[in-house]
């Protein structure tokens, strides 16, 4: 595979940041000379939530409206990030094509709330016996 250094690499970069998620709208570049086939909708994972970042992602297409055959696509994109928005451009590996993303962001936030210290703990009895 050609590929699984960038794809490594790109999912090593995910697990140092506070990644996103980003759903929103992509169209890709020299589809077939309709319009609406080549425009569809898009979830992905972005590398950072924060605004006015750089960010690198990566992600799904849905194309509604082409063939059957060519309706899904598999993309690595990168860009920036603004407030709760993204604009990307990339390439998509199922269509072979360039796509353009725009679309709305959230931070994937760890539920990390536990009620213990993440410190050594200590589990003696401080009870006497009598």
């Amino acid at each position: 595979m050609k590929y699984s250094f960038a794809i490594f690499t790109l999912a090593s970069s995910f697990l140092v940041a506070s990644p996103a998620v980003m759903g929103g709208i992509t169209y890709n570049f020299g589809s077939s000379s309709d319009s609406m086939a080549a425009a569809g909708a898009t979830l992905k994972v972005l590398s950072t939530a924060k605004s006015n970042k750089p960010v690198v992602g990566a992600g799904v297409s849905y194309y509604p409206w082409a063939q059957k055959s060519k309706q899904f696509g598999l993309d690595v994109s990168a860009g920036y990030s603004y407030k709760n928005s993204a604009v990307m451009g990339g390439w998509d590996f199922l269509k072979n094509q360039p796509t353009v993303s725009l679309g709305y962001n959230k931070e994937i936030s760890s539920n990390d709330s536990s009620q213990f210290d993440p410190g050594i703990q200590d589990a003696r009895c401080s009870a006497s016996k009598k």
